[in-house]
């Protein structure tokens, strides 16, 4: 959110184009746009983190896990 207030201040407070704001920042035109516009960025945060090869083994790596804790440190 801090590179969204960035551009909108530095576009305009500061008089920026939107081709210095993307070199500035790293984003496309299109994304600076949208800043400006104050449309919402267009990723969320997952709840929870797929991981479609690792499913059948995820109970045993987690037993691994749980038996390793109670084992003394090398």
């Amino acid at each position: 959110m801090d590179q969204y207030e960035l551009i909108r201040t530095a576009y305009r407070n500061y008089n920026q184009n939107i081709s210095e704001l993307s070199r500035l920042t790293g984003h496309s035109r299109n994304t600076i746009k949208k800043a400006i516009r104050g449309e919402p960025w267009s990723y969320k945060e997952r709840s929870r983190q797929p991981f479609p090869a690792l499913d059948p083994f995820i109970a045993i790596i987690d037993g691994w896990l749980e038996s390793d804790k109670g084992q003394p440190k090398k």
